[in-house]
């Protein structure tokens, strides 16, 4: 490979014995020169010790070495080590930490420049915070992504992420004060390091590949899959550790709060550059842009399967999915290149928005590679006409709905699973109702509401024929469609009006990351609401369930990703 300083480490344990291997290009190590490698064990308050053990090898032409070493903990009693390779004089040449591994598992690990970077904030971090806590780490993992950042730098961004995880209304605060208990925060840390060390698709792993790669390209490729998967890392060992994912997207925003004002001063103060700044603004806001794509999906697969959606339909789905995941993952590929060493804050800013550009181009793909085909929504009439017991008269044309880009498509899937929901349990002598949602109709919806003038649809029109325009919720019913049937239209109005209220009130937010986090938690509250307001029997004696209703409001709401 061609990447300057770049080496792995390949840690196959067997009980207590550890075999490294550092593969190397022949710019990290020097051929034929010895060099001795050293294990210190991070502490619990941050601190470092020595495990006093070594190992001396030589690199070989490829500027690889190899060695045996025994008593290596696992993280059943730690949750890092620090690797360092010293050259003959006893300077260190190159240092990682890395996470202790499970018990009788193997632990993949790469060293490159980044990853000496990466050591040097994450152990001015622990020693600041006196911890070593896995949520940090994954932080500083993801916020250091050049080898172009000073050293003073890195000392600031240490502090910033310590503040933003550990002070009062950050990460870790707003878990504990939003229902998670010690003992789920302390299984949360520990499937963490877990995670981080996976032998098989782990950070290390991803690490190892990257440095492994045989060119520069591959290399990059490689360590932008390895900074996707960071966040989603946090998000994923909470329900393992027996809390809802949910808190932690929403403790992503406590952390911003103290963050980003902190990260903004420092750029005043020259504590910051411009391009490292917007560095961490690029890796965690992408990231997190991935993440809320990834639940979204998870939330949506499930409600899907809540409701009866059929093996085929739930694959249309999944499909569909699976291809958005593939392209963010090519897209965060895409945007680690832009981290040279030299780059600026334009060169990042630029990588931002082809990031954002592809990101938007995937969602739209998306969108259309959801939508059901006209066989489907022609079998989804057949099915409303047979439970109505005659005609309805309707046509795939009726099952339309418009993109961003301004684009038609058929209705998705998640709006047809529903509508075949409520058919089956009308056909099963069952039937469902809604009381409607009374939050103000935002004003830029104009298209909700009547005229005093027959003949105009929204209040544009409606004002510029002289008609009075009355802003208010589509009586469905009136309006012709049956009762069980308009709950389901019903609900994604009411959706539609907090989401649009929600999203005026998120501009008005700004950067006021608190106030970012206020709006979630209360639009997901307000989720809750609706589906307390469903009732309804799925047979006429069997109540419609928590879990059906909640079901319901998901696959109204538009994706938020």
């Amino acid at each position: 490979m061609s990447y300057k300083g770049a080496y792995s480490i390949l840690a196959a344990i067997a009980a207590l014995l550890f075999t490294f291997v550092f593969a190397s290009s022949s710019e990290a190590l020097t051929s034929g020169a010895a060099y001795t490698v050293t294990v210190d064990r991070i502490n619990s308050d941050g601190s470092t010790t020595s495990l006093g053990l070594s190992a001396s090898a030589t690199a070989d032409s490829d500027g690889k070495i190899s060695f045996t070493m025994a008593g290596i903990p696992d993280n059943s009693s730690c949750n890092f080590l620090v690797l360092k390779v010293k050259d003959s004089t006893g300077t260190v040449a190159r240092k990682s930490i890395v996470p202790c591994p499970d018990s009788g598992g193997t632990l993949p690990a790469g060293i490159s420049n980044i990853t000496e970077n990466q050591t040097d904030a994450l152990l001015a971090s622990f020693a600041a915070a006196g911890t070593d806590d896995p949520i940090l780490a994954v932080f500083g993992f993801a916020i250091v992504r050049s080898e172009g950042i000073t050293a003073s730098e890195l000392v600031f961004m240490a502090t910033l992420a310590n503040q933003g995880i550990n002070g009062t209304g950050g990460y870790v605060d707003y878990l504990t004060s939003n229902g998670v208990t010690t003992t789920q925060l302390a299984a949360y840390r520990s499937n963490i390091v877990s995670r981080l060390s996976d032998a098989s698709s782990g950070y290390s792993k991803l690490l190892k590949d990257s440095v492994d790669a045989a060119t520069t390209a591959a290399e990059l490729d490689k360590r932008g899959e390895a900074a996707a998967l960071l966040l989603n890392i946090l998000v994923k060992a909470a329900t393992t550790a027996g809390f809802p994912q949910d808190r932690v997207i929403e403790a992503f925003n406590a952390m911003g709060g103290i963050v980003v004002p902190l990260m903004n001063q420092g750029v005043t103060n020259g504590d910051l550059t411009s391009a490292t700044a917007q560095m961490i603004n690029s890796s965690i806001g992408g990231g997190i842009t991935k993440l809320r794509a990834e639940k979204g999906i998870e939330k949506y697969s499930n409600a899907l399967s809540v409701l009866g959606a059929s093996s085929a339909d739930l694959l249309l789905y999944q499909n569909a999915a699976t291809t958005l995941s593939n392209t963010m993952i090519t897209a965060f590929r895409t945007f680690e290149a832009v981290f040279t060493g030299s780059e600026t804050q334009t060169d990042i800013q630029n990588a931002q928005n082809v990031l954002d550009t592809t990101m938007q181009n995937a969602f739209n793909t998306f969108m259309t590679a959801t939508a059901a085909s006209n066989a489907r929504i022609t079998t989804m009439i057949a099915s409303i006409d047979s439970a109505l017991g005659s005609s309805s008269g309707l046509t795939a044309s009726d099952f339309k709905f418009y993109k961003s880009n301004g684009t038609s498509v058929n209705w998705p899937i998640t709006m047809v699973i529903p509508t075949d929901w409520v058919s089956s349990i009308l056909s099963a002598g069952g039937s469902l109702s809604y009381s409607r949602d009374n939050t103000t109709i935002p004003a830029a919806m104009t298209w909700l509401g009547t005229c005093s003038a027959s003949g105009f649809f929204d209040s544009s029109s409606c004002q510029s024929n002289g008609g009075t325009w009355t802003a208010g919720r589509t009586d469905f019913v009136g309006n012709g469609v049956p009762a069980s049937y308009a709950t389901v239209l019903g609900i994604q109005e009411d959706v539609m009006i907090l989401e649009f209220a929600r999203w005026n009130a998120q501009s008005s937010a700004g950067s006021d990351m608190s106030a970012q986090m206020a709006l979630e938690k209360s639009f997901a509250t307000s989720m809750a609401g609706l589906a307390s307001n469903v009732s309804g029997t799925t047979d006429g004696s069997t109540a419609v369930t928590s879990a059906q209703k909640s079901a319901l409001v998901t696959l109204m709401q538009s994706p938020q990703f």
